[in-house]
């Protein structure tokens, strides 16, 4: 057997394969007798058709094609492998010729990653600042989820909350009948569409008022962009809100066993604005410093590996329910090919990242030891009480512990990375 190797961009390889005269004809005795037992013969009982008689009645071509459905899998996993070829995904073959047998075999091999220097990459982690006027939103929105609503008979108000019939339709299609709905009307939200929510202004219980919008071009739903949609609002409540004091009473209202008072529930607010922020802070830092460490690397790739990784784009956002899957599709106007499209950037992207953690890891000699992996264990099944022991089963299988080991070493590569743009680790050096 010839085998020619040809490297192409995207790492990709494509195999000429040639199999020899003696070869073939050991498949082709092998391929007649399957036809001579699948196949009804004249005059022969099942199997026993000589090849000859097999041949006339199939031909030569038909007896080689039969052939290749075994020789050619055969050939090109020979063939990989005497070539140290690290596939990652199933090739694309070509029977070029047969007589004698040529065929073409290109397949996706392991991606190259090239690092820079990035022990010399420095980010600077953003400054967290909690205000007053932060800390007095957050008391706002508490005090709102404890409001008491009262009917009013009055034009409506911004904060207040209305009941009312919305309808909508474009071109003559409804595309909204939402009966007896009830929300909150807040300056500077969006309801549904920019300028639905400005239209309840002034209206009052028992008024109706039809109208039209521009829907922009950038609206989610797909049918809708551009377009002029008509609204008609039938308004059967008005309620205003009533907030509670911002003080001690209230404190107790939230929680009397952890907030005594006012003071106490603020501070607690404001730690808890900080503690968001900070991690907040931190994640901006740590998706820098991978910015940074893609930017600056030699990356390439197989198309496939995008492929797969829109796959599990999709999937996360979508789930595993076909069927809700495609109703989703419909119901924004677009095929599945144009949908996993707009996946295509951010999946290209994550996988450049995942790669360049991966050898991140490797060059740092970074690695997960059987009792992190126990560790880690431990802390999954922490909180489940008695069904501990059924949970650390399940988790324990190879693929559970292969997963703990991959996020486990993904996040001390990420915290490594942190630590030298910091310039934790040269200060530790020196």
């Amino acid at each position: 057997m010839k085998v020619t190797l040809e490297r192409l961009p995207e790492s990709r390889v494509q195999l000429q394969i040639e199999i020899d005269d003696e070869r073939l004809e050991k498949s082709l005795d092998s391929a007649y007798k399957r036809l001579a037992q699948k196949n009804r013969f004249p005059g022969f009982r099942p199997g026993k058709a000589p090849r000859p008689i097999v041949e006339r009645a199939v031909g030569r071509e038909g007896l080689i094609r039969e052939a290749l459905d075994k020789l050619v899998p055969a050939a090109y996993n020979e063939a990989i492998e005497t070539e140290n070829v690290d596939a990652i995904g199933q090739p694309d073959l070509e029977i070029e010729q047969l007589e004698p047998v040529k065929f073409t075999a290109t397949v996706p091999i392991r991606p190259t990653v090239a690092l820079n220097d990035y022990h010399s990459i420095r980010v600077d982690p953003e400054p967290v600042e909690v205000t007053s006027e932060m800390v007095e939103e957050q008391v706002l929105l508490l005090r709102r989820r404890h409001a008491t609503q009262v009917p009013v008979d009055r034009a409506i108000q911004w904060d207040d909350v209305i009941i009312a019939d919305v309808k909508a339709s474009e071109d003559g299609n409804q595309f909204l009948d939402d009966e007896n709905a009830e929300f909150p009307l807040r300056e500077g939200k969006v309801l549904f569409v920019p300028g639905l929510a400005e239209e309840f202004l002034g209206m009052n219980k028992g008024d109706e008022k039809t109208f039209d919008i521009a829907v922009p071009e950038d609206f989610q739903v797909e049918q809708l962009k551009g377009k002029t949609a008509t609204f008609t609002l039938t308004i059967h409540e008005v309620k205003e809100e009533q907030l509670p004091e911002a003080d001690d009473e209230f404190a107790n209202l939230v929680n009397a066993d952890e907030f005594p008072d006012f003071a106490s529930l603020r501070a607690r607010i404001e730690s808890d604005m900080k503690t968001s922020l900070e991690n907040d802070a931190e994640s901006k830092f740590r998706n820098s410093v991978i910015d940074k460490l893609v930017e600056g690397a030699t990356l390439e790739y197989p198309r496939v590996l995008v492929e797969h990784e829109i796959d599990h784009l999709v999937r996360e956002a979508m789930g595993n329910n076909q069927q809700q899957y495609q109703m989703y599709l419909q119901q924004l106007g677009r095929s599945e090919a144009d949908f996993r499209e707009t996946w295509r950037e951010a999946a290209d992207m994550r996988l450049r990242r995942s790669l360049v953690i991966s050898e991140l890891a490797e060059a740092e000699g970074l690695d997960v030891s059987a009792e992190e992996i126990e560790e880690e264990l431990d802390t999954l099944v922490a909180p489940m009480g008695d069904d501990a022991a059924r949970f650390r089963q399940m988790f324990a299988t190879e693929e559970g512990v292969s997963t703990i080991r991959r996020n486990l070493l993904s996040r001390k590569t990420l915290e490594r990375l942190a630590a030298i743009a910091r310039g934790e680790l040269q200060e530790e050096q020196a």
